[in-house]
């Protein structure tokens, strides 16, 4: 495995905190595996789908199991939250090609909005990875990310109902 190159959530890495991100309730514990990511990934399954990117996909808010990436079987979330920049999701994923596992599908749900900058991150990776993205591009194995439906614990992401919609439109999206 490879460790979080976000410092702020490797420092976390093994502990669990009650607020985190832009989730100042206290409602969510938020548990960090010892690579520093956001506890649920079973590192002795070989995954079928691995996930990069935004605090939306980290689940900000929501419970662990209600995040959509948990809907999949087998599957990795390595979810940035905090203070992150998506350069930090590429590092990890090029950090996590070492690891050479095959007939992985790889999708980014990224934050950036502008779409030059987004492009410009895009076609850095291979094109066989799938992208999630806010603002509408012209560009094969990208989808749009969905209205909300409700909110989670904090009001500022996705609430479970809207996760469950995203994992439905992922599973029609990576057929």
């Amino acid at each position: 495995m490879f460790n979080n190159c976000n410092k702020k959530m490797f420092g976390l890495a093994g502990q669990t905190v009650d607020t985190y991100g832009l989730d100042k309730t206290g409602q969510i514990k938020y548990s960090f595996d010892t690579f520093g990511f956001r506890e649920g990934n079973d590192y002795n399954v070989h995954p079928k789908f691995v996930f990069f990117g935004a605090s939306t996909l980290a689940g900000i808010g929501v419970h662990e199991q209600k995040r959509f990436s948990r809907y999949f079987e087998n599957s990795w979330n390595f979810g940035l939250c905090g203070n992150y920049i998506d350069e930090e999701s590429i590092t990890n994923y090029f950090t996590f090609k070492k690891l050479n596992l095959s007939d992985t599908k790889i999708v980014f749900c990224w934050k950036n909005n502008d779409p030059v900058a987004l492009l410009d991150m895009i076609n850095r990776l291979p094109n066989n990875v799938y992208h999630c993205v806010t603002t509408k591009l012209d560009r094969e194995k990208t989808c749009l990310y969905p209205k909300n439906l409700d909110y989670d614990v904090s009001k500022t992401h996705w609430g479970p109902i809207t996760h469950q919609k995203f994992y439905k439109l992922l599973c029609y999206f990576l057929k």
